[in-house]
């Protein structure tokens, strides 16, 4: 019993070995989600997918026609993306552009892809798409009222976290608090203890 277990543990490090070692050249690179549906895109819609800034993690798109992009996702029949996700909000500093990050799940091809749109702080503009996926409803609500990022066509854009009046957007790195509202003193963090 001992001489079996000691030759089926030499078997084992013998395949794991085989397995760890380079793969023959000829073998190809399985292509992830992103990278696959990054290449019917840009037969789709070859002006509107930057390729230098998509990854095999991500699709880097311009905003122009993100609501056509966004319909042909969700209806190809390759693609089905029926679930979204999230869309997240992300300030990329505050001598850079503001970014949009949509994750996409397919529940017929059980793929999922993360889709990225880039847009000037100072005019951040993205079609909405809360008409195809109607949880985009809150989800882009919310990036509003944090980030400021302004989703045309949405069919009721507003705060859903500040207050309707409330100065500013939170989550942008040159944010600055307001000191008052409405007469209330805004806390603000002190840095040793905490809050005060």
């Amino acid at each position: 019993l001992v001489k079996a277990k000691r030759e089926a543990a030499k078997e084992k490090s013998e395949a794991s070995s085989d397995e760890g070692s380079d793969p023959p050249p000829d073998s190809k690179k399985i292509k992830t989600s992103n990278e696959n549906i990054a290449e019917k895109l840009i037969q789709q819609f070859p002006d509107d997918i930057n390729k230098d800034l998509s990854s095999e993690t991500n699709i880097q798109i311009q905003p122009k026609n993100w609501l056509d992009i966004a319909k042909y996702l969700r209806d190809d029949p390759a693609c089905l993306f029926d679930s979204l996700q999230c869309i997240t909000g992300v300030d990329l500093g505050e001598e850079s552009d503001l970014e949009v990050r949509y994750n996409l799940h397919s529940m017929t091809h059980l793929h999922a892809i993360e889709i990225r749109i880039s847009c000037s702080r100072n005019n951040c503009k993205v079609p909405s798409i809360e008409s195809i996926w109607r949880i985009g409803d809150w989800f882009e609500r919310e990036t509003y009222d944090m980030f400021g990022i302004e989703y045309t066509g949405h069919r009721d854009l507003r705060r859903i976290l500040c207050p309707d009046d409330w100065e500013g957007w939170p989550l942008r790195k040159d944010y600055e608090g307001q000191d008052s509202y409405h007469g209330i003193v805004v806390p603000k963090i002190n840095e040793e203890d905490g809050w005060e």
